[in-house]
């Protein structure tokens, strides 16, 4: 595919485990499951689904600037939790971020994660325009 870009969060598993943060393909951006880590992997936001969310959002939206777009261009959000109970201030921290864009949600409850530690999961599709920039903003 000529027009498929790659982007790379940094992850150490990215190459260990085959896969990419974002990719986009066209007009579409598919970003994976993330979690709330800091640069060098330790979990932000310990025991606090809402720090957890907004984390894992900042990490997206990082992942979409590198592939033109922006969290405005987001159709569709997928969030897992670990525990449901934890559902409203996750769809606040949701419906804060996306009170204007108003994607597309699907939230529900997992066994576990890979690090016992991650309280929430977040993966997300977006889509661009050919005139548009990384804000989201036609010309």
């Amino acid at each position: 595919m000529s027009n498929r870009t790659n982007v790379s969060g940094g992850g150490k598993l990215e190459d260990a485990y085959g896969y990419s943060r974002a990719v986009r393909v066209g007009n579409v951006i598919k970003v994976a499951g993330t979690c709330s880590t800091d640069v060098d992997g330790s979990v932000v936001g310990e025991g606090d689904a809402a720090t957890q969310a907004v984390r894992c959002f900042e990490i997206i939206g990082a992942a979409l600037e590198a592939a033109g777009a922006g969290l405005g261009n987001i159709v569709s959000t997928r969030i897992y939790l670990t525990n449901i109970d934890d559902a409203p201030a996750v769809g606040e921290v949701h419906g804060q971020m996306f009170s204007e864009v108003k994607p597309a949600v699907t939230m529900l409850q997992v066994s576990a994660f890979v690090n016992p530690a991650f309280l929430v999961e977040i993966e997300c599709e977006a889509m661009v325009a050919d005139d548009e920039n990384s804000t989201g903003v036609t010309h």
